[in-house]
């Protein structure tokens, strides 16, 4: 294998838009970097089936599938060997994970860095339609995703006003301080080129 692959952990709650911001992604580094960069997705899902994966592998990327239980508990000793075995089959230069939607990103970032020794960044999708609905209900959960995030993408802008965005891009600020933000509507981002920060450029 040659040079070290990244892993992006794509963290977020149900629903919230993660494989909608995991496609972007790829189609996007597919056409700035080309065909020769090889990209590799870990599907975890909770449950006996992926729901996302047929999605996923129509459009000609490996899958990986984890099911029924959680990548940072259950799964926990299936997740490294995955990774190596991705590694070695597939010298990829980007692993995704998108993590099922109640995962704690820091636990699968440390495990990953720990044991795959390979660097590790997160990145969590934020629903701006539903935020306001879920925040308070699920705050630990929230906070446990958005607290070790190096960027955050908001997703379904374009269901909010931008009085609703700014109060969403607030409270999030209260959680996580410093990782840039990626807005994202239905065309995705205004600029293609925010999708650069996802991988920390």
């Amino acid at each position: 294998m040659g040079q070290e692959p990244c892993v992006l952990i794509l963290s977020g709650f149900l629903g919230s838009g993660k494989t909608t911001v995991l496609m972007r992604l790829v189609n996007h580094l597919r056409a700035t970097r080309g065909n020769a960069y090889k990209i590799a997705i870990i599907e975890n899902e909770i449950g006996s089936a992926s729901v996302d994966s047929s999605v996923i592998q129509d459009a000609g990327y490996s899958v990986t599938e984890m099911l029924a239980g959680c990548v940072c508990c259950t799964l926990i000793g299936q997740l490294v060997p995955a990774i190596w075995r991705l590694c070695e089959d597939l010298s990829p230069d980007l692993i995704i994970l998108e993590a099922t939607g109640v995962a704690a990103p820091e636990s699968m970032r440390d495990t990953i860095r720990k044991h795959a020794k390979l660097p590790v960044r997160v990145a969590t999708v934020v629903d701006a339609s539903r935020w306001e609905k879920i925040r308070v209900a699920l705050e630990v959960l929230l906070r446990n995703q958005l607290e070790p995030a190096d960027v955050i993408c908001i997703s379904k802008t374009d269901l909010v006003d931008e009085d609703e965005l700014a109060e969403v891009e607030r409270s999030v600020r209260e959680v996580n301080a410093t990782a840039p933000i990626v807005r994202m509507g239905a065309q995705g981002p205004a600029n293609p080129s925010e999708l650069d920060k996802l991988m920390g450029e």
